[in-house]
């Protein structure tokens, strides 16, 4: 972090690193700390991307909408575990790679987060979506405050809600959202690896299906060039019945 200096680094990014992560930065892959930019320039955005932007009417809309399909069957609380896999042609697995293989190797890290719910009689409590907290003695990580992601929604509102963020260590029981890949867990990630590719028939995605810290746009885009692998396979006649698995809520897609 030299290019920075150390003063900048550990201001704004060794205490919220060692929060967020729970272990000292040196212990993180280097393309962890890579996504956080670094401009010369008054540009605030987090991205570089050229477009950026979030659906008109929210993502529940546009879930809701994909869903909403005569050929998609959705169960919920239903465990994929209670499902007969081996009556499906192929599968797509987002859950933890290593709970899909029941641990036979070991489990792998993961963080996990709780959000505390504040409601506030003011209109604009800290007047951005989401603000960092690099400080290491502020226990939390972010405030988010929601209003300010579609603030042409809510010109006319009274008050605000803000969340705090708090991340920890996953215990089971909790939702796995961030993959650590430590340096030290490289070769159980990589048996890991070598079992989900012996399964012709599954397709491990997203963060917790490929074992990575994926952004949501790259997450989306890797979907998609599946999806279109997928077709192609599909109208080949090589499949006819597609199971998704969800962790989330234990949903089966």
């Amino acid at each position: 972090m030299k290019f920075i200096g150390k003063e900048l680094y550990e201001s704004f990014l060794k205490g919220y690193t060692e929060k967020q992560w729970g272990t000292d930065p040196k212990q993180i892959p280097a393309s962890v700390l890579k996504r956080l930019p670094v401009r010369f320039n008054f540009n605030d955005n987090y991205f570089f991307h050229k477009y950026q932007g979030i659906p008109k009417h929210g993502y529940t809309k546009i879930v809701k909408s994909i869903l909403d399909h005569p050929l998609i069957d959705l169960k919920l609380n239903t465990n994929y575990s209670d499902i007969d896999i081996n009556s499906f042609d192929y599968v797509f697995f987002s859950g933890p790679v290593d709970e899909f293989f029941g641990y036979r190797l070991g489990n792998l890290e993961y963080r996990t987060l709780d959000f505390q719910e504040q409601h506030h009689c003011c209109n604009d409590f800290q007047g951005t979506a989401v603000i960092n907290y690099g400080d290491k003695n502020i226990p939390y990580t972010r405030i988010s405050e929601h209003k300010h992601f579609a603030p042409w929604e809510y010109k006319d509102t009274h008050g605000t809600v803000i969340y705090k963020e708090y991340s920890r260590r996953f215990t089971q029981g909790d939702i796995e959202y961030y993959p650590i890949r430590l340096a030290d867990d490289k070769s159980l990630i990589q048996d890991y690896t070598s079992l989900a590719k012996s399964h012709h028939n599954v397709s491990f995605v997203g963060r917790l299906g490929t074992y990575r810290y994926l952004d949501m746009d790259v997450t989306i885009a890797e979907a998609m060039r599946l999806a279109n692998k997928f077709i192609d396979l599909y109208n080949t006649g090589g499949v006819k019945n597609v199971i998704s698995f969800r962790k989330d809520k234990n949903e089966i897609l």
